[in-house]
């Protein structure tokens, strides 16, 4: 089975790097410094849940034509470089071809679809802390590492089961599931809510937490994604809320997403993930007929971002 690692950063120099350590026939997409590196030296990872240790890919390059078709796919990029990853993943991809999306946002499948010649476009999830250090050196600090897939209609081919099969032996918690969608939209109610409340109070957890109405807009946020999830027809368990309530009073002071951590370091909003997270939760309200004004307050702040 021929697996692409497509894009290798923090998440996909902690996938592919784990997978090309027990397999012979992973290949990474990357171009640059980073692939030059990892093509002369390999790909450093020093990782909290796997040790540190070098792998090596059976190649790397960002020349389509020298890859070929692939069998299974984990594409991991910026939300906002979506459509420029489809476009130069399209000529590896077959009928075939398993593509797993692991990115920030919802149901990814849904916008990568129309993008892609046609494939079999499944959902994936990992909730991992990972980042890269310099040209081929991945740091994972923390998380279970744990990824989740499956299709939208609970289909799964076969070739998915191989994957977490092969993720386990790699030292990765894997799990293909009938019910991608709620795991896809509960990991975007943590992400996007907390995301979403950084803009909105424009500050880190501890600044968010001295405001006296903090409490109401963190409801009120993680409240809108529920909604709007269930009126496409996902149901949250009845825990989640204040689950999610109870994560986000442990958080320490500092703690930032990345997206907010990019709009408040003077990157514009076309420039981060800002419409995948805060307004594509703005549209499928409209879509929807769900108010979300936190999420709607939230991406009024990213977008003027741009103008400074």
């Amino acid at each position: 089975m021929k697996i692409l690692i497509f894009g290798i950063g923090g998440i996909g120099g902690f996938v592919g790097g784990a997978l090309a350590r027990v397999a012979d026939s992973i290949y990474f997409y990357s171009r640059g410094e980073n692939g030059r590196t990892i093509g002369e030296k390999g790909i450093q990872v020093d990782s909290a849940l796997l040790g540190s240790f070098t792998a090596h890919p059976v190649k790397v390059s960002h020349e389509a034509g020298e890859m070929g078709p692939m069998d299974l796919v984990f594409l991991s990029c910026k939300g906002n470089g979506l459509k420029e990853a489809c476009r130069e993943l399209a000529p590896m991809v077959t009928k075939d071809t398993v593509v797993v999306p692991l990115l920030n946002g919802v149901l990814v499948s849904e916008l990568m679809e129309p993008l892609l010649p046609a494939c079999h476009v499944a959902d994936g999830t990992i909730r991992v802390f990972s980042h890269r250090e310099g040209p081929g050196h991945v740091v994972q600090t923390a998380g279970s590492g744990k990824i989740v897939m499956g299709m939208k209609d609970g289909k799964n081919p076969p070739v998915l089961y191989e994957a977490a099969d092969l993720l386990q032996k790699a030292g990765i918690p894997a799990e293909v599931t009938g019910d991608i969608r709620l795991d896809s939209w509960e990991k975007y109610a943590l992400m996007g809510s907390n995301s979403a409340v950084f803009c909105y109070f424009d500050g880190p957890a501890g600044k968010v937490r001295q405001q006296k109405d903090y409490l109401s807009i963190l409801h009120e946020a993680v409240g809108e994604v529920m909604a709007v999830a269930k009126a496409k027809g996902v149901s949250f368990p009845v825990e989640y809320e204040e689950n999610y309530i109870r994560i986000f009073r442990s958080l320490p002071d500092d703690t930032v997403t990345s997206l907010y951590r990019d709009l408040s370091g003077g990157k514009k909003a076309e420039d981060t993930e800002a419409a995948m997270i805060l307004g594509r939760m703005v549209d499928m309200g409209k879509e929807t007929g769900v108010e979300v004004p936190v999420f709607r307050r939230a991406w009024e702040w990213a977008m003027k971002q741009n103008r400074k």
